[in-house]
């Protein structure tokens, strides 16, 4: 995910698509990934109602354990994004 991140922002930055640039020059874009894709580990208010509404248990659940759960699994999604990878 690092990677797939590093790849748009230096696409948006340069206008240009995949990386056209010596690998060694790719870890500040990396570095930029992985400060935006951690700045998205805590959860709104609004990323709460959405996954509530999108639970399988149906309706909504805000306000009840599986808030809870829900927000456990986003954070570990978004800490299984930022561990090391085989990087691009």
């Amino acid at each position: 995910m690092v990677s797939q991140v590093a790849v748009c922002i230096y696409s948006h930055a340069t206008g240009k698509d995949g990386w056209d640039m010596p690998s060694d020059q790719r870890d500040r874009f990396y570095k930029v990934a992985r400060v935006a894709i951690a700045a998205m580990r805590g959860c709104t208010p609004a990323m709460l109602d959405a996954g509530s509404a999108a639970h399988p248990v149906g309706g909504y659940v805000r306000g009840t354990l599986l808030t809870d759960i829900i927000e456990a699994e986003w954070v570990a999604m978004v800490d299984a994004a930022l561990k090391p990878s085989v990087e691009l």
